[in-house]
């Protein structure tokens, strides 16, 4: 499956990095199981996919790596969940061109064919490729970076200017961008900005010069039409899903979203929060896993609403119960070992309910604290109108119940946060 285009200069087979004598271990590993159970165990697909990220993500900090100011966690995050499923990707392609070199003519081909064979695709995959692929990553990410400049100093220099090597490399659908001078808020940066290709040596450069009349005609690849800063990504697009079926594509999704979460958890605590917004003593932090839908809106008032009373509040992600490790270090002292709360807030666990009937909140409140988390009743899916008598009588009711183990229930009413006491009702 050969997709590169030519880059600039000649590829040679060379160690990526000191790890790779434990790449070729690895690769005996891999072709021998494959040759011998006609399968590879998914240990074994996830070490070679662990090799691939490990390598790009190191790509990823090599060219990310602005101001610790301008460090935007976020955008990171992005950046290697990108990389993560372009591994993932990539580990199923060669897994799949190994798999086809098993049999010519419907027969088992000796281990000596198949092994010259597979040593061909794994110095296509794992040397040749793989070194582009780093550096592209690096080129990539380092755009992220300086556009992040390029904004900040866009009231300085409001123009951004395409500028190839110069010399008889450059292909020629780079030449004719050479020279193109457009406003850094132009649509046109929104998709294209180097490298435009494998191996790309052109760059953006700050001006005030006068912007260029026309956009010349052009055409790159979809993986290349890409803007690091906006879309999160390093690739658009993933060349290694060509020939495989739909089958393979979703299982390699969802190989890349389960091992890339799990790098996440297993990273320093304080690395895995992004700042989303600050008070004078308070701020909300968000965990990169944190997801959008459902009640997310609750969830995020909610939290800005603790962050002006000067706390820290904290989205939280889903972890499995299997987790017991990693769902100690994510929350702490969480009396359930199965539940995800939405909210922590100092040392408290908070989990957003939204009742349809003022009937159900009782229950919901209940279900909060089974989850060992207060609760905080939003009125923004009630049938009724939330008034002040109906907190108060349900406050009530909830501390009276014995189902309900906290000395808290919050109410999240228009927006804004009214808290009861056991003590003061």
């Amino acid at each position: 499956m050969h997709y590169r285009t030519h880059c600039c200069g000649e590829h040679e087979p060379i160690k990526l990095s000191k790890e790779d004598d434990d790449l070729s271990r690895l690769i005996e590993i891999y072709l021998r199981q494959l040759f011998d159970d006609r399968a590879v165990s998914s240990e074994n697909q996830k070490k070679l996919w662990e090799y691939y990220y490990k390598e790009l993500s190191q790509a990823v900090d090599a060219g990310y790596k602005p101001n610790p100011e301008m460090y935007d966690p976020a955008l990171a995050h992005s950046l290697k969940y990108n990389v993560a499923q372009f591994s993932a990707f990539k580990e199923t392609s060669f897994r799949k061109q190994l798999e086809a070199a098993l049999t010519k003519d419907g027969k088992i081909v000796p281990w000596g064919e198949f092994k010259k064979i597979a040593y061909e695709l794994h110095i296509e995959y794992n040397r040749r490729w793989l070194k582009t692929e780093y550096h592209h990553t690096v080129a990539v990410a380092n755009m992220a970076e300086k556009w992040q400049e390029f904004e900040a100093d866009a009231d300085l220099y409001p123009n951004l200017k395409i500028v190839t090597a110069g010399d008889a490399r450059v292909r020629e659908s780079h030449k004719v961008l050479d020279g193109l001078t457009l406003p850094v808020n132009h649509s046109f940066w929104k998709t294209h900005t180097p490298p435009f290709d494998w191996g790309c040596r052109c760059g953006i450069v700050q001006t005030d010069e006068e912007v260029s009349e026309k956009i010349p005609n052009f055409k790159f690849k979809k993986e290349h039409e890409n803007n690091p800063y906006y879309s999160g990504q390093i690739f658009n697009g993933n060349p290694y899903e060509l020939g495989l079926i739909p089958g393979d594509k979703k299982g390699a999704k969802s190989k890349a979203t389960k091992y890339f979460n799990n790098k996440v958890l297993q990273s320093d605590r304080s690395e895995q929060f992004k700042t989303l917004s600050t008070t004078k003593k308070g701020k909300v932090l968000e965990h990169l896993l944190t997801k959008k839908g459902g009640d997310y809106d609750d969830i995020l008032k909610t939290a800005t609403e603790f962050s002006k009373l000067g706390k820290t509040a904290e989205l939280m992600p889903e972890i499995n119960e299997k987790e017991k490790t990693i769902r100690s270090l994510i929350f702490p002292n969480l009396k359930s070992k199965t539940s995800n709360p939405d909210l922590k807030v100092g040392n408290l666990f908070f989990d957003i309910k939204r009742p349809k009937a003022i009937k159900n909140i009782l229950g919901n409140a209940n279900g909060a604290s089974k989850q060992g988390a207060i609760a905080v009743i939003s009125d923004s899916q009630l049938d009724k109108p939330l008034t002040d008598k109906i907190m108060q009588n349900r406050a009530i009711h909830i501390f009276k119940d014995k189902n309900y183990q906290f000395d808290q229930v919050v109410f999240l009413k228009d927006g804004k946060l009214i808290i009861f006491n056991r003590k003061g009702v």
